[in-house]
């Protein structure tokens, strides 16, 4: 009787086209322990400060209308726990592998185009705290990725991606902005005279302080108290770039104590 082969030749396993492009394994980052109890005891915690919140303001029925909304935290919390259950990433010399129950994406650092960070904001009593969810990567080809960072030692996939995909066009950058070049980063234009919000416009002299923080980049003219203007690092590209010519070119720049730690 002939021995029954564990898979038929047909049926063996190869390397996608990007995984051959991906060089030597560097380091693999599994699911956090605990990750999927933590965003259910915050869910959990949702539910039960919205509750409160609307019974402390409005009786019984401030409690029945802020129910529903913290049912619908709860449940997206939930979600997102069950949705990263086997999440694993593997870091390599030239992009990543994205590993989930269902299958293995690989993303090649050379075929994306654009960074984006996908932010988690929280307002609290206590504070504002922004947590660095996720990139969304936008290849050449247009087409779309999503890298998790809520992995153990995300800090360490964040930083490999930034230093692969938008470290390298930071050079570039300054010597465009150096040439008289415009570069534009969604919402916001920038060139070595000034910075334009959407429609408005203001020389880098007339701007009394750019200050960085968790999640954004805020600018004042004339008073430090109120920013002029705000800018998420959720709604450019390459946010980490943009922050890096802005600091370059404006007269004067605090970084909150978080910044460093927050960007990696």
């Amino acid at each position: 009787m002939q021995p029954h082969p564990f898979r038929q030749p047909a049926e063996r396993l190869t390397a996608s086209p990007e995984e051959q492009r991906l060089g030597k394994l560097r380091s693999v980052h599994g699911q956090r322990r605990h990750a999927a109890l933590f965003h259910v005891a915050r869910g959990a915690l949702l539910l039960m400060f919205t509750s409160i919140i609307g019974a402390v303001i409005a009786g019984w029925q401030g409690f029945s209308l802020s129910l529903p909304f913290g049912i619908a935290g709860f449940a997206v919390l939930a979600a997102a726990a069950l949705r990263h259950r086997g999440l694993r990433i593997e870091l390599y010399e030239h992009g990543l592998i994205v590993a989930r129950r269902e299958g293995r994406e690989a993303i090649v650092f050379d075929d994306v185009d654009e960074v984006w960070f996908d932010l988690d904001r929280n307002s609290t009593l206590f504070g504002r705290f922004v947590f660095l969810r996720a990139f969304r990567l936008v290849e050449h080809s247009g087409q779309r990725r999503t890298v998790p960072v809520e992995v153990a030692d995300g800090q360490e996939v964040a930083r490999w991606v930034l230093q692969c995909c938008s470290r390298p066009l930071l050079e570039e950058a300054r010597r465009a902005v150096k040439g008289g070049e415009v570069l534009t980063f969604g919402p916001v234009r920038l060139d070595g005279e000034g910075i334009a919000i959407r429609d408005t416009r203001v020389a880098w002299s007339e701007l009394s302080l750019v200050r960085l923080q968790a999640g954004r980049v805020a600018f004042f003219r004339g008073q430090t108290v109120f920013p002029w203007r705000t800018v998420d690092l959720d709604s450019v590209p390459h946010p980490t770039v943009f922050a890096r010519l802005v600091s370059e070119r404006a007269p004067r720049v605090e970084r909150d104590e978080v910044w460093a730690a927050w960007t990696g």
